[in-house]
């Protein structure tokens, strides 16, 4: 089947967010322009109409991409290192998940869903109406954008306003939602809204088990 123009940008948006500040450029293409140009040897077992993306690299890859990757990866024997680093590029970019987003009608991304009530001895008939959602990002191009910055630009904090917010984060409140879950608590007590932790003095083998109570 033949792609639709829709599902070759649904597929061209992410690779092109992810790749582009790496250094690369992308171009969708079908495999039969590809088979058209080379002998049969060569040719792509695929039908003609199905989608294919070719990746260049810019000259701003070897900084953007090439050093990073050899900095945190490093690389394997016998294998070329630009090669390496690719694909491994690629590979990040294509399986990376997109991951949907609420927004609120009046505060835009600036809320969250904190808990779900049952009331399970309480059940309700045909006087509770299902309402519909309503339609706070109704272009198709605004909703890819929101998309695009929820899952590759959120700390950023930008996707939250692509409704004009009634109220958003104070600057304690983004500060503590921009810090680590694991250090929160410790965020919270420079703040001085919770007690210091108190410091264990270094004790020997016996002296924790006397303080453990197995003296």
């Amino acid at each position: 089947m033949a792609a639709s123009p829709a599902s070759v940008e649904s597929v061209i948006r992410p690779l092109g967010s992810c790749l582009t500040k790496l250094g690369f450029e992308v171009y969708p293409l079908k495999v039969g322009w590809y088979n058209s140009v080379l002998p049969p040897s060569l040719h792509l077992p695929y039908p003609d109409d199905t989608l294919a993306v070719v990746v260049l690299s810019t000259p701003a890859m070897f900084e953007q991409a090439f050093l990073p990757f050899l900095e945190q990866r490093g690389i394997q024997k016998l294998c070329d290192p630009v090669d390496q680093c690719v694909r491994d590029c690629v590979s990040t970019a294509v399986s990376q998940k997109m991951f949907g987003v609420c927004i609120h009608p009046s505060f835009g991304g600036w809320f969250a869903i904190r808990a779900l009530l049952v009331f399970e001895d309480v059940t309700v008939g045909s006087e509770l109406v299902q309402p519909a959602p309503p339609d706070c990002v109704p272009s198709r191009e605004d909703r890819i954008k929101l998309l695009e910055a929820f899952n590759f630009r959120w700390q950023d904090w930008s996707y939250r306003d692509t409704v004009p917010p009634a109220q958003t984060y104070s600057e304690r409140q983004k500060e503590y939602f921009s810090t680590a879950p694991a250090l929160r608590l410790a965020l919270l007590r420079t703040w001085g809204l919770l007690p210091e932790e108190e410091v264990q003095p270094d004790l020997s083998p016996d002296e924790q088990s006397q303080a453990n109570g197995h003296g």
